[in-house]
This record gives C-alpha cells, structure tokens and sequence, in this order.
C-alpha cells in the first residue's frame, strides 16, 4: 500500500489558511499516486485553546464535504486526520475515514485526552474504536495522547488490523517518546503504525513537533521526517506482517484471563 504522510504546519484558528494548506498539500501528494493520504490531528483549528469559544463555527461540514470530494474526484483514500467539530452541544476532537469513492467510513472521537494544557475542559472523550478497510487492508485509527495507552491500541488494532494510523498534533519537546511508542505499539501489536504529525508555522507557538514516523510490524524504521513542513510518500509491504506472525502472532499468545485487574 502506497501512503502519503502529510506533515504540516497549523495556525491558531487559523481556518482558511489552514485549509489552504492542507488541501494544497494534498494535491501535491497525488503526483506520487498514493493509495491513501494521512492527515495530522485538529488541522482546522489547530490546538489553541486560549482561543476557542462557545461561538467559533469550525466549518467541519463544508470540510468534510471538501473531503468526500476531493477523494472522489482523485479517487485516493483519505485518513483525513482530526477536526475540531461542534456536536449536540459539545465539542470533539473527530478523525474522519473516506474511502476512493468519497464514503465516510467512519469517524473516531479521541478516547484518552491529554491532560497537559486544557484538553479536558475543551472537549469531551469519544469512548468506542474504529476499525475499517481501505482497498480491503485492514485499519485502526488513535489519535496522539492514545498512542501512551497500550490496552486502547490493542482494541483498535484486534490482531486483525495490518495498519494503525495515528493522526498528532505531539509536542517537540516529546517527539522522542512519541518515537519509542510508534516503535513499540508496531512490534507488540505486530502491524504498522503510521503516526502523522503537524509542525510549526512561521512564528506562532508550536502546536506539534514535528517528526512524523513510521514503522514496520518489526519496528524498523520505514519513515522519519525532521521539523519541517513536508509530504513524504512511501510503499508498505503488507506482507511483512504475515511474515512476523508466521514467527508467533501475539494477539493469539494472549491470556486475557489472567488480565481482569486491569479495569478493576
């Protein structure tokens, strides 16, 4: 499977910039002919709190109609990152799923709220995983903070998954730990992770580091990207993950049994 990774910088509220960009990088990753494009965590908005209010209009619906046509008329997959979105009277970090004919395949409330900051008291938690094919690949999708939370990517990858996306808004200071959990959620879960970053834009505060990296079911490194705005497009070789589990599949090694006091 062929995978553009779109690594961009994001302003605060920022919303038609932002779009501009995102868009005009996703057209630049079509000269590589990508079977899907990854998009990076809360890119209409950015993760500004200081500047959110009860009033802001984030435009998810024109966005997301964008979206379906845009996959449609390119006829590309779009793990088209998160949005900031308005929803019944609440507001959620929401990952979108399109497929080449411009379906929504699903969305995807961020589960586990990064408690730095004031992400609690801005949105509310999604509380279900998604899982979905892309051209029959089996996927999951976390978003940044989610990716610390090992039983919450197991749930999402099901030992079933061949790919975990992994849409980030990951500040700099921390990208070396976001490196050391895409690494290891790629080799307990035996699947690739494809962990997708936002960067800096010109001179406002950084809202993610950078760094956007991806790794094989043996964590090998496949993609490491620095700070810097960027489309990278690579090939996965899918059969790498029938390769470690052919070794032993760990999804099957397990004794969920002796596992109960984890939610006590």
């Amino acid at each position: 499977m062929r995978v553009s990774v779109i690594q961009a910088p994001i302003g605060p509220m920022l919303l038609d910039e932002n779009r501009k960009t995102i868009f005009g990088a996703m057209e630049a990753a079509l000269n590589d002919d990508p079977d899907v494009i990854v998009l990076p965590e809360m890119w209409n908005s950015g993760f500004y709190p200081e500047k959110f209010s009860a009033e802001d209009d984030y435009m998810e619906e024109a966005l997301c109609r964008d979206l379906s046509s845009f996959a449609k008329a390119h006829a590309v997959n779009l793990v088209a990152g998160s949005l900031t979105v308005w929803d019944k009277g609440h507001r959620a970090n929401r990952a979108f799923i399109y497929d080449r004919t411009g379906a929504l395949l699903g969305t995807y409330d961020k589960a586990h709220l990064f408690p730095m900051g004031a992400e609690k008291e801005c949105f509310t938690p999604g509380d279900k995983s998604l899982a979905f094919e892309l051209d029959g690949v089996g996927a999951g999708i976390v978003t940044c903070f989610d990716l610390r939370m090992l039983e919450w990517v197991r749930l999402a990858v099901m030992g079933r998954a061949k790919i975990l996306f992994v849409p980030m808004a990951w500040g700099l200071s921390r990208v070396p730990h976001m490196h050391l959990f895409a690494r290891a959620r790629a080799v307990e879960n035996q699947c690739f992770v494809v962990a997708v970053n936002c960067t800096k834009l010109a001179d406002y505060p950084a809202m993610g580091g950078g760094g956007s990296c991806i790794y094989d079911p043996m964590g090998e490194e496949v993609l490491m990207t620095g700070t810097e705005a960027c489309v990278h497009t690579v090939d996965l070789d899918l059969n790498k993950v029938d390769e470690a589990k052919a070794m032993f599949d760990l999804y099957k090694e397990r004794r969920p049994a002796l596992y109960g006091g984890l939610v006590k």
